[in-house]
């Protein structure tokens, strides 16, 4: 059965394993392949100039003795076998790497048909376009499949160059070219399996490629386990295909309830996703609106982003579909690899699954695959009789979890968006490993080098193309700032195009579990309540009691409303509008901004920001905010809060909007660094009473 029928990874709360990597003996024929294709590839201009320190060194200058060299031949040759016997095959020759792959996907495709019976070529392959449902190229021409292969192909030349790197100094000896060199005359003969296979085994993956979803609360999966994700159904499905190559793939879930795109978490993108995304995802259909600038402002600074990633727009149906995809074929024309899991493939899949309402006995029902009984009912999805609703959600780890709500799909719905994504990458990988036996001609390091340029380039033109008359939508009141005599004008491409960097208390967020944001050491990931390892924060509740320590704006949780703590042992809900406190009690209260763990994460060079400080408020829920509860912009008069950055008091707080608002002194809306090249942020609530809850700070 599928993952539902697994107790034991619910328990865990963490995306269920499909198999441990097999490791079998690798035949001779194979091994004799390592050497040769290692030997021309060391051969490489790019490659020699990329892992220099892996030329032969000596202790007298000269060259190593023969002694020591055959020494080193026989290290190096069972530290081959070793990783050929891991790997099953030779992570150097593109054909042994398409195998790899393709038995994994082998794999996968026996455990879904067996998963959905004769429904799986109805409701996955397309047999007219080709390929599987739903995801394909925003446009026809396939220029971002191309894109997207280019990147694939990067990552496994680049798996290849980090072993290369990895055997450089394996005992003395240098390992990453086919038959060994010493590198000193003193190598001795060993036959420890610690020193012979160092790093062999604590090392599977050379490579990483990052998916990171972003959307709302559908996308986090509200109402299942967290497990039960399309995220996490992905990455089960998809992970050992990249593994059999060396490669670790990572399903990033950090979709936030409630939340829209733009622009606390547009703001926020390389701190919320991560630095090291390659590909990510827009799920926000329900809560961006009809405006297609958060689409555009929210995939244009993840496009940015350090790793250059690709994009996919999922669930985009509704009013507003067309004017999505149009501005998401406008971030495609500009360079970026873009892509959308199509809505009317999503429909034609949900039309194959069986009705389970024209079944007359549950003994009839029970016949059906696991993940295709009780998912349609008549014309209705995940609703309706006889079992379609009592079995929308599953009933592991607890059965009565928060926000299992009629719009809140259930795990089977999140399985065939999963499923659909992964089968998808797993083509692309398949065919970048094709490209790269069409292109192997024993110059690896010089295709490596020719592909990164290709994307540098691309990259290049994408930052520095014209931004379409859409992204002056995305803050309709900058143009009605007062600004100080002698201020210029704000151009609103800086919030597109301009070097940010931003403090946000929301989870997830990886400047949190990284522990960038807190400058501690206390790191993590999504963990069941009370398990996190984290810097979790002051308790709400406690904090209304309470006058701050130590004078620093506290960055707080609430326990009551937003953690699922019913469910032990299981991450259900993980997602948390976390904000920074401040109350009457406190007095003033203040933070640093960038801390020194910030500045040397994002590379902070304060002449490269005008001293722009952008704030977004904690929203109400369902607008009805609680009692003392203050706005930023509606309720800034000094009776109510002040504020100051560096020593300079705010006189401005101005909805700029889409819930942005921007913070403006006696000398305007552009504040400099102090001495120490920081923002030291002050706050402090003067009515009685109140307190107010910012969710980041924002600087450009």
């Amino acid at each position: 059965m599928g993952r539902r029928t697994n107790p034991s990874a619910a328990k865990e709360g963490q995306p269920e394993p499909r198999r441990e990597l097999q490791k079998v003996v690798f035949t001779t024929v194979a091994i004799a392949a390592v050497f040769i294709i290692l030997s021309v590839v060391s051969e490489s201009q790019s490659f020699s100039a990329k892992a220099n320190h892996a030329q032969v060194r000596t202790t007298g200058g000269g060259k190593a003795n023969e002694k020591a060299n055959g020494i080193c031949l026989n290290i190096c040759e069972k530290r081959h076998q070793k990783r050929a016997e891991i790997f099953q095959g030779d992570l150097f020759d593109p054909n042994d790497l398409l195998k790899l792959a393709s038995t994994e996907k082998g794999r996968l495709l026996d455990k879904l048909r067996k998963d959905y019976g004769k429904y799986f070529d109805p409701i996955f392959v397309d047999k007219e376009n080709g390929g599987y449902r739903p995801c394909s190229g925003v446009t026809k021409d396939g220029q971002s499949f191309e894109r997207l292969k280019r990147k694939l192909m990067i990552k496994i030349l680049s798996m290849q160059l980090k072993v290369r790197q990895h055997d450089s100094d394996s005992s003395g000896c240098d390992c990453s070219i086919a038959e060994g060199k010493a590198l000193r005359n003193d190598i001795e003969e060993t036959d420890d399996p610690s020193l012979l296979f160092k790093g062999i085994d604590t090392t599977p993956f050379y490579e990483k490629y990052v998916w990171a979803t972003g959307g709302h609360s559908a996308a986090a999966a509200h109402g299942n386990l967290f497990n039960e994700s399309y995220t996490a159904y992905m990455e089960g499905d998809i992970k050992d295909a990249f593994a059999s190559i060396g490669i670790e793939f990572e399903g990033r879930n950090y979709a936030m309830g409630g939340t829209p795109s733009a622009t606390d978490v547009s703001m926020c993108w390389e701190q919320i996703f991560g630095q090291d995304v390659d590909f990510f995802s827009w799920d926000y259909g329900m809560t961006d609106g009809n405006d297609p600038v958060k689409l555009f402002h929210y995939s244009y600074r993840g496009g940015v982003s350090k790793n250059r990633p690709a994009a996919m727009i999922i669930h985009y149906n509704g009013r507003a579909a067309r004017n999505r995809l149009g501005a998401f074929q406008t971030l495609e024309e500009m360079g970026m690899p873009t892509f959308h899991a199509n809505e009317e493939s999503m429909t034609t899949m949900r039309d194959a699954f069986p009705d389970s309402s024209g079944f007359s006995t549950i003994e009839e029902i029970n016949t059906l695959p696991e993940y295709v009984r009780n998912y349609k009912c008549g014309t209705s999805i995940e609703k309706g009789d006889p079992y379609c609703g009592s079995d929308k959600f599953t009933k592991w780890g607890c059965e009565k979890r928060m926000k299992q709500t009629s719009w809140h799909p259930g795990f089977k719905e999140h399985a065939i968006a999963g499923h659909g994504i992964a089968l998808f990458l797993i083509d692309a990988l398949l065919s970048s490993l094709q490209d790269l036996i069409e292109h192997d001609n024993g110059e690896a390091g010089t295709l490596l080098s020719q592909l990164e340029e290709e994307e540098k380039d691309l990259h290049s033109n994408f930052i520095n193309a014209k931004l379409p008359d859409l992204h002056r939508n995305l803050f309709s009141n900058l143009d009605k700032l007062a600004l100080s005599e002698g201020e210029s004008k704000i151009d609103p491409s800086l919030f597109f195009k301009g070097k940010s960097i931003c403090h946000t208390a929301r989870l997830p967020s990886r400047t949190r579990y990284q522990g960038i944001l807190t400058d501690t050491d206390k790191i993590g990931q999504q963990a069941p309540v009370g398990e996190e390892t984290y810097y979790l924060g002051f308790d709400k509740v406690k904090a209304t009691k309470t006058a701050t320590e130590n004078e620093e704006i506290r960055l707080v949780f609430d326990m009551n409303k937003e953690r699922e703590d019913k469910c032990a042992g299981v991450i259900v809900k993980p997602d948390y509008p976390d904000s920074f406190y401040i109350n009457s009690l406190d007095g003033w209260a203040k933070l640093s901004f960038p801390n020194e763990a910030e500045k040397k994460a994002y590379g902070y060079d304060p002449a490269q920001f005008e001293g722009i400080v952008i704030i977004h408020g904690k929203v109400c829920d369902w607008g009805k905010c609680p009692q003392g509860f203050l706005k930023p912009e509606e309720d800034h008069a000094e009776e109510h809060w002040e504020m100051k950055i560096n020593d300079q008091f705010v006189t401005t707080v101005k909805d700029i909007g889409n819930g942005a608002a921007i913070v403006g002194g006696e000398n305007g809306f552009r504040f400099q660094p102090n001495s120490n090249d920081r923002y030291d942020i002050e706050i402090k609530v003067n009515k009685e009473g109140h307190y107010f809850q910012l969710v980041n700070f924002v600087l450009y």
